[in-house]
């Protein structure tokens, strides 16, 4: 389990006392790497290890296995490990000495540390041998070791499978203003797209952030940890659908509570504990609300589970408090730990970690649906990259699942862990509800009324008063047409939420005119290298023609193409020079064009850009 990450007098105290030292002894530097080790400071206790090593005991097998141990827990530099644990294993014992300087020789466990770090670098095939040959080392003396052992073998032999079909999605970086040089992680988003709130690791302490979506940016975040009064051993797991309530967990060595803060007057408030059916003297570690606040569900390893963490919710009553706490059963819990549930805004998808099921190694993420009658089917991996052959926790579901936010370490980062978004394709939640209105995979006429139930009101109106008795829109007296292009984020392809009413018309009014062809090309703004730029909007074109075929429009009477940056619509800069990013946004675009329209059927309106954003050659 988890210990607090808050550094205790005791911790700070060594800290400082190791600066005041003009000398500081052997047994010294390894007392203190034991007591940081101990309180799972891996950070600290590496410190003092590496003294030691450079002071004469580089060829000790002990001091390369605590090494080797501190540096598989800590993100971001566990492929360090593999050296010191080569190391470690060339001198092993059964009757290993723990926390004795005078210990030259590594445990056997040193080959399951070496296992791991071989996982977690996706080096499969050495880490099962080293896997094996720890099996018949502890032949007769560890059995729940060559239990875990052989786990891991199956993990290995799981996560090749899922890398030969890897999951496809756009990985998208929030940006400098979120991301910064620390580490960012657990990111949660309100249902509503308006609230961001996240932690960020700051020295001595982890903060808490908050961050506003305002005309479709994120503001710069605001550090709420003294608003709702954290010494910097709160942890944030997620938000209310309207971005009013925040959940959080406090932890300490010993312990670990669920605690709420309520957004008032422009300030979050002090944290409170929930009631002591949902806090127990046992460790709940995490939280998730529904969007209709109804239902929370969370981990906890109290008694009575049917592991280690379980999974449990917990429903709101009239009195305003949670009832006692149901199990989720053994669909979603087994013997192992499950930890970081996540409900969809819709209630129907819960999103967690597991460290079993079909796990790649470690915790992955599954997804578990609901049935009509409120049991849970069996859990799906989520796949390759989204989950790796490491510990992957904290899988935020955004957009019911489309989008998810997590915490990565990337080579195109702003410095440690980074919050990212992954936009899946296709996004299969915009689609169900699409289908609903516009068919699903064979283009089909329209009533009447199914037009008028789906089209939006300022689409069309028929240019007569006479009664109108025809079934499709292509024998509808003359109607107007608003022709939108769709608009695309910087440097990206994927169509956005917003994007999705202008397609719905588009589908009906060629589902239902199957003499028109359409034409859609893609462009970009200024930025960025032409070649590149032409790519990309070949790409964009490719996303909405994918879109319209996808949803039954025939491929044969689509045509894309990408012009770049060789046909703007509107200025990329100030007549001073200065960037317009108005403009640029209405440069990244797809525009569509309707070949075989009789006018006297259907007028075609295109909006205009606005006079002061037009480009003019």
């Amino acid at each position: 389990m988890k210990k607090s990450v808050i550094i205790s007098f005791v911790l700070l105290f060594c800290i400082l006392a190791r600066g005041q030292k003009t000398e500081v002894s052997t047994r010294d530097y390894f007392e203190d790497a034991e007591f940081f080790l101990e309180n799972e400071e891996y950070a600290d206790a590496l410190y003092d290890y590496l003294e030691l090593y450079n002071r004469g005991y580089e060829n000790n097998s002990n001091i390369n296995y605590r090494i080797g141990s501190c540096y598989l827990n800590i993100k971001g530099q566990k492929e360090k490990a593999i050296p010191y644990l080569l190391k470690a294993v060339e001198n092993t014992t059964k009757r290993y000495q723990e926390s004795v300087l005078r210990e030259t020789r590594a445990p056997i466990d040193a080959f399951l540390y070496l296992g791991n770090a071989y996982r977690v670098t996706d080096q499969l095939e050495k880490a099962i041998a080293t896997y094996n040959q720890y099996i018949k080392l502890a032949a007769d003396f560890d059995e729940s070791g060559i239990e875990y052992a052989k786990q891991q073998i199956e993990a290995c032999l799981i996560a090749k499978d899922f890398m030969e079909t890897p999951v496809e999605f756009e990985k998208r970086n929030l940006g400098p203003e979120i991301n910064t040089s620390s580490s960012n992680y657990k990111g949660v988003i309100s249902g509503d797209g308006n609230t961001l709130l996240y932690m960020m690791e700051l020295p001595f302490y982890h903060a808490v952030y908050f961050s506003q979506n305002v005309n479709g940016e994120w503001t710069a975040p605001v550090n709420i940890t003294p608003q709702i009064q954290s010494d910097g051993d709160q942890f944030v797991t997620s938000v209310s659908y309207d971005g009013k309530q925040l959940f959080l967990t406090k932890e300490d060595n010993f312990n670990s509570d669920i605690y709420i803060s309520n957004y008032e007057n422009g300030l979050w408030t002090k944290s409170v504990p929930l009631s002591n059916k949902i806090n127990t003297k046992f460790w709940e570690s995490h939280a998730s609300i529904s969007a209709d606040g109804k239902t929370l569900y969370f981990s906890s390893n109290r008694r009575g589970g049917l592991g280690e963490m379980d999974i449990y919710k917990s429903e709101l009553n009239e009195f305003n408090d949670w009832s006692a706490p149901v199990n989720l059963g053994n669909n979603i819990n087994t013997e192992l730990n499950e930890d970081t549930p996540f409900i969809t805004e819709d209630g129907k998808t819960l999103y967690f970690s597991s460290q079993s099921h079909k796990s790649m190694g470690g915790y992955d993420i599954f997804i578990s649906h609901k049935d009509e009658q409120g049991n849970w089917s069996g859990p799906e991996n989520l796949g390759y990259p989204i989950n790796s052959t490491d510990d992957d926790l904290f899988f935020y579901p955004w957009k019911n699942g489309n989008v998810g936010l997590v915490s990565v370490f990337s080579d195109d980062g702003f410095g440690k862990e980074d919050l990212y978004e992954y936009w899946f394709v296709p996004f299969t939640a915009f689609e169900e509800e699409i289908a609903l209105k516009v068919g699903e995979d064979v283009e089909e006429e329209m009533t009447q009324q199914e037009i008028a139930d789906t089209i939006p009101a300022d689409m069309a109106e028929a240019k007569t008063e006479e009664p109108v008795a025809k079934d499709t829109i292509s024998e509808i007296a003359k109607i107007e047409f608003d022709l939108e292009p769709v608009y695309f984020g910087f440097d990206s392809y994927l169509l956005r939420e917003e994007n999705i009413r202008i397609m719905e018309k588009l589908i009906v009014l060629l589902k239902n005119n199957k003499e028109f062809q359409v034409v859609i090309t893609g462009h970009t703004d200024a930025l960025g290298e032409a070649v590149y730029n032409l790519r990309l909007s070949e790409r964009r074109a490719k996303s909405a023609l994918d879109y319209l075929v996808k949803h039954g429009i025939k491929i044969e009477r689509l045509t894309s193409k990408g012009m770049g940056e060789n046909q703007f619509a509107a200025i990329n800069v100030n007549p001073d020079g200065s960037d317009n990013p108005e403009g640029r946004k209405l440069n990244r675009r797809v525009e569509f064009e309707l070949i075989g329209v009789n006018q006297d059927k259907i007028i075609i309106k295109i909006k205009p850009i606005p006079e002061e954003l037009r480009y003019k050659e």
